[in-house]
């Protein structure tokens, strides 16, 4: 592939050519460039996209050694970059070089075999930054079809082997030998342009193509087109051997002088090779007139017959057709072993049969048949005799349509089920109904399914039989728990989990993907991995390797690096994101994350990263506020949600909400400020809220507005990254089962609970340690299994996760706070929580059995904070 096609200077055509980056030396020593650098070179031919080396680490004279195959034409232009790579920051650029390709080719004559050169990169304001080695290898071309852009047409249509159509002979010997002058100064000898029709003629009285002529130059051969002429008649005086077709009309290549102009010349004189064709009178075959210009580098003659024949001087070739330009889209190349094909790049394909334009147009009729044809059998197979009525046209739909990118298909087995072409993700629940209807989940064995009339019913795959009888039965029917609480007051969290593993099984891609980082640059190789792979990649199994660490990764390996790169990627140092208070180490985004010019880019990944803890089943080090949760699953966030992270702006508008805001005289509109950085920023609540007061009729859409304004305020940018990265891996519509706490205890994982712990760091608020109330809680703590405990826990003290010490270390709102039972309410009241405080209000109940009712159903069936 290395020779270049044939095409004037205004048509070159592509060519492959193998540029190796080896190596560069920087020579900058001044600011970001102070210490050494970890260095990456890019490569790109005429603005297409670069190529990329890998990155050298800490050093100013990087070594890449690293081949790139590029499609060039002898007029491209090889830009060259050198970048530093930041931790944090984009890459900053080093250094760059514009190389011209063709002043290199007149360099080496068109012939780049393992040339290597320097090259410098210069810098905007810096000047000279450093030196680039590059190799080229892998083309050749003749530069005598390749002139420079500045030379003037007529030069360009005689370097391509096109005569004048008038002219003396000496004039037209005259220009040639300026032609062949000018090429021997720049690559050497080449093969001469032939002379004019009228002059070849003229120095052949015998005829280019008769047997004396053959005769005079034994050695020539004898070259045709892909149509051949019919043979001399057997009986005919004057004998001439039937021509055999070349594979193409291709010419072996002369090594000495004779045989380069016996290929180009049509004079015996010269050495130029003739078609033999039939004998006088018998006329070529399609030599019909035609008044189309001849493609360059081809040329019409008149042999000693007056049959006009066509001269390729691309491929030093001749035939009786004459030759069209190929077809758009279409390439002429030219393969290892000298045979000659044709590359199709509308369709990528290729052929040995020359293309022209009457081929491709009965190729596109015959597709356009095909396709017809195929469109008819489809109608063909949807006729019937009776309607389908599982065909649901989207016009009658009553969920309307379904979110962009989700598409409705029905499997061998009539099963509805959905596809997400975003994800490439399969699932049998109906996207727009997936959370929404919440249903008491079915029992273990049962499934629900649909008849074709729409009629719900159900299969026990135990005793496999069907009902219409709902297994779970009314709200006062069916089993009793653990501790005879009816099961619409259990929460079946393991069934949940179980859907959700369901789905990431079944869309769980084959092979693994390989991810090598070293422990020194967790971050950034972790992050430069990721994001380099495809979306739908990061579903298959994962496989860590540690640089310099030995070992085969069961999961362990995976589960330490999620544990540690969790621990980095969620850092407050990098200002990504900040704790919610000063005694809530939970995180959210950091309103000021802007000061890093990337930072979406980071949350982009660290969405992916979540997503792949929780398709993959690993825990990360620490959690986010149960309102960013409910910001994933799209759920309505409360004022009493306020409280965890901001005190005292809870304490605010819930002052606003007890009191009445025309009889205070407050001055509040619908507007808020927001300080960032230093910099103080007004937003309306709703348009023109500047100017609209707040008064005691409007006063709960204030409060409303006001707290998702609180939970939205500088992060929306941020929010969207963060989501757009995390349904790239796990579509949110998967985590519309959970709620907000469930959402926690997957992610971050739950903890043995110690109970003697807990009991010892308890204190308790109009109670003994000896109430009866008291005693009762704690038996049902130790009857009830570690899943129920942690929710427990995470119900009184807002986390499921305890800190290093136990519970002698809980943080309440005012520093150090311990689990606190107090006595509060009536016997038919709910148990409540202060999260802030680790505080469980607990009503004086009369009996075991009722304790364990109320405080199962709170635990298992509130939402939010506080409420009853």
């Amino acid at each position: 592939m290395g020779e270049a096609a044939s095409a004037s200077a205004g048509q070159a055509q592509f060519s492959q050519l193998q540029v190796t980056v080896q190596s560069a030396k920087i020579t900058a020593s001044s600011g970001l460039l102070a210490s050494k650098p970890d260095t990456f070179a890019e490569v790109s031919v005429d603005g297409q996209p670069p190529r990329k080396t890998d990155v050298s680490k800490k050093t100013s004279t990087p070594k890449w050694e690293e081949d790139f195959t590029l499609l060039v034409t002898p007029y491209s232009k090889i830009e060259i970059k050198v970048f530093s790579q930041n931790t944090i920051r984009a890459p900053t650029l080093i250094g760059s070089n514009t190389i011209e390709l063709h002043a290199i080719l007149l360099e080496n004559h068109g012939k780049l075999s393992h040339t290597g050169k320097v090259f410098e990169v210069t810098h905007e304001g810096k000047g000279k930054t450093g030196d680039v080695n590059l190799e080229f290898h892998g083309m050749e071309v003749n530069m005598t079809r390749f002139p420079r852009r500045n030379i003037s047409r007529n030069s360009q249509a005689q370097a391509n082997g096109q005569v004048p159509s008038s002219g003396s002979g000496s004039h037209s010997s005259s220009t040639h030998g300026n032609s062949r002058n000018r090429t021997r100064n720049t690559r050497g000898p080449a093969p001469p342009v032939p002379p004019p029709p009228n002059r070849a003629l003229g120095s052949n009285p015998q005829g280019a193509g008769s047997p004396a002529a053959s005769a005079a130059n034994p050695n020539r051969r004898a070259v045709i087109g892909t149509t051949s002429p019919p043979s001399y008649p057997s009986g005919g005086n004057t004998t001439a051997p039937t021509p055999t077709s070349q594979q193409n009309g291709v010419v072996p290549n002369a090594t000495s002088g004779s045989g380069a102009a016996g290929v180009a010349s049509s004079t015996p004189s010269a050495g130029g090779p003739t078609p033999v064709g039939p004998p006088p009178g018998t006329p070529p075959v399609d030599q019909e007139p035609s008044n189309e210009p001849l493609p360059p580098g081809w040329e019409m003659r008149t042999d000693g017959h007056s049959r006009p024949y066509y001269v390729d001087h691309n491929t030093r070739t001749t035939t009786w057709e004459r030759p069209q330009a190929l077809p758009p889209g279409w390439e002429r190349r030219v393969d290892p072993r000298g045979r000659v094909y044709y590359v199709d790049h509308n369709t990528r394909t290729t052929t040995w049969q020359r293309p022209n334009i009457d081929m491709v147009n009965n190729y596109q009729q015959w597709q356009e048949w095909r396709n017809n044809r195929s469109i008819a059998l489809e109608q063909l197979q949807n006729r019937f005799l009776f309607p389908n009525p599982a065909q649901v046209t989207q016009e009658n739909d009553p969920l309307g349509p379904l979110p962009e990118g989700w598409e409705k298909r029905v499997d061998a087995n009539s099963r509805v089920y959905f596809v997400n072409h975003k994800n490439r993700t399969t699932q049998w629940e109906d996207p727009r109904t997936q959370g929404i209807v919440q249903e008491d989940p079915l029992p273990e064995g049962w499934e629900m399914r649909y008849t074709a009339e729409g009629v719900r019913y159900f299969v026990d795959h135990k005793t496999k039989s069907t009902t219409f009888q709902d297994p779970r039965g009314g709200p006062s029917k069916g089993p009793k728990g653990a501790f005879g609480v009816p099961i619409q007051y259990e929460r079946s969290f393991r069934w949940k989990l179980g859907q959700f593993r369901y789905l990431c099984s079944s869309n769980a891609l084959s092979g693994h993907v390989k991810i090598t980082v070293s422990r020194d640059n967790l971050f950034e190789d972790s992050f430069a991995q990721i994001m380099r792979l495809q979306p739908y990649d990061l579903r298959r199994r994962l496989y860590i390797i540690f640089k310099g660490e030995e070992g085969l990764d069961y999961g362990g390996v995976a589960r330490e690096w999620f544990f540690h790169l969790s621990h980095d990627v969620l850092n407050p140092m990098y200002c990504l994101f900040e704790y919610a208070s000063h005694s809530n180490y939970s995180l959210q985004i950091n309103a000021a994350s802007n000061v890093n010019p990337d930072h979406l880019v980071y949350f982009r990944f660290i969405g992916r990263f979540i997503a792949m803890a929780l398709y993959h089943g690993k825990f990360i080090d620490s959690g986010f506020t149960l309102p960013f949760y409910k910001r994933m699953l799209n759920k309505k966030l409360h004022l009493t949600d306020i409280e965890t992270i901001d005190p005292e702006f809870f304490n605010s508008l819930t002052w606003i909400q007890d009191n009445n805001i025309d009889e205070c005289g407050l001055e509040l509109f619908f507007s808020a400020d927001f300080e960032v950085l230093g910099k103080i920023e007004q937003h309306d609540l709703k348009e023109g809220g500047a100017d609209i007061r707040v008064t005691e009729e409007n006063k709960e859409e204030y409060i409303n507005l006001m707290t998702n304004w609180r939970f939205q305020r500088g992060v929306e940018d941020q929010t969207k990254a963060f989501l757009d990265g995390f349904s790239e891996v796990v579509p949110l519509q998967w985590l519309q089962y959970f709620d907000e706490r469930e959402l926690e205890l997957m992610l971050c994982g739950m903890q043995e609970v110690d109970v003697d712990d807990w009991e010892r760091n308890t204190i308790y608020r109009h109670y003994q340690r000896n109430s009866k109330q008291v005693v009762w809680f704690w038996k049902f703590v130790r009857e009830i299994d570690n899943e129920k405990r942690t929710r427990l826990m995470q119900f009184v003290t807002g986390t499921c996760r305890l800190p290093v010490g136990g519970f002698a270390e809980l943080m309440g709102s005012n520093g150090p706070q311990r689990f606190c039972i107090e006595k509060v309410g009536k016997e038919t009241w709910l148990p409540r929580s202060h999260t802030c405080f680790n505080r469980l209000d607990l009503p004086p109940y009369r009996t075991y059995e009722q304790l364990v009712e109320k405080l199962t159903m709170a635990i298992e069936e509130t939402e939010g904070f506080g409420q009853e």
